[in-house]
């Protein structure tokens, strides 16, 4: 595994960070636990806190608890509660904080996301309660709306979760951008796009038409337009997903990429494309297919 360093904090995290969400949480403790487990031993030292399922969030604890805290860095994201609502509230964000603690046996959180407030979502009083609260280490934005510009140069937050795909636009580009004048660490998301899933393929021929005396009129074969991104699942020795990974990582200002796995081979294949570098050819080959899939749209 290879490190990056957290901002100028001189700790050292692991270049992918992994996810404990609901789909992790949805294949019980026993797989929870071992997925923990397989990270660890593949290097991985950083953790993302998804989902506030008391069963993931207290076997995730029970698992971190065998490594030096210190040397762990563990996130929690606060936004959307069980039950559908949002509560931004200092009472609200101080419940879920002290919950998830409690429940996981962690003395304190590396950092606390706030999940895309809104414009007026988020108070001064919690901003403030976060920042003077022991427990929080570090206080992080990720959102979608346009008032992430004002949020990630408020000087209120010091981390930023965002994309980190190929195809990022330019609002994108500029959140990463004004991050990074900020000296926010940032953490990159969605390195492998749903359009990438899956390669597309050719149309199949559409019946003929009749013609004025009912005689079939000549065949016209129409195909969907060819995925310009279609190379990447052809690639001898990779998965698509891990070329899409390890080009995130040729970014210096990404502290870590946020992955997403639920058993230890996935987990395991992901902490391998760390190591590997790609094709000398594929970051050339990315930006065409970039640039054609622009044109395309």
């Amino acid at each position: 595994m290879r490190f990056r360093p957290l901002g100028e904090s001189g700790t050292a995290v692991s270049a992918i960070t992994l996810t404990l969400d609901a789909s992790v949480a949805a294949t019980g403790a026993s797989n929870i636990r071992e997925l923990v487990y397989g990270a660890l031993e593949e290097g991985v030292n950083s953790f993302h806190i998804d989902s506030l399922d008391p069963t993931l969030i207290r076997t995730a604890g029970q698992a971190l608890a065998e490594v030096d805290r210190d040397l762990l860095q563990i996130s929690l994201i606060i936004g959307p509660l069980p039950n559908g609502r949002r509560d931004f509230s200092v009472e609200g964000v101080n419940a879920v904080l002290g919950a998830v603690l409690n429940a996981s046996g962690l003395r304190y959180m590396d950092a606390v996301i706030m999940d895309d407030p809104a414009e007026n979502e988020l108070p001064a009083q919690t901003l403030k309660m976060l920042r003077e609260d022991e427990r929080i280490l570090r206080l992080g934005i990720r959102g979608t709306s346009d008032v992430m510009d004002i949020y990630i140069n408020s000087g209120r937050f010091d981390m930023l979760f965002t994309p980190c795909h190929i195809q990022l636009d330019s609002r994108q580009r500029g959140w990463m951008r004004s991050a990074r004048e900020q000296q926010l660490v940032i953490l990159g998301t969605e390195y492998y796009p749903e359009a990438l899933l899956n390669p597309a393929k050719p149309a199949p021929p559409p019946e003929p038409a009749k013609g004025i005396f009912g005689l079939p009129k000549k065949k016209v074969f129409i195909e969907e337009p060819l995925n310009p991104f279609a190379f990447l699942h052809t690639t001898p020795g990779w998965e698509a997903e891990d070329l899409c990974l390890a080009h995130a990582l040729l970014d210096p200002s990404l502290t870590s990429v946020i992955v997403r796995a639920t058993n230890v081979p996935h987990i395991r294949r992901l902490a391998m494309a760390c190591e590997q570098d790609m094709p000398v050819s594929m970051p050339a080959q990315l930006e065409m297919a970039r640039v054609a899939a622009s044109r395309a749209a």
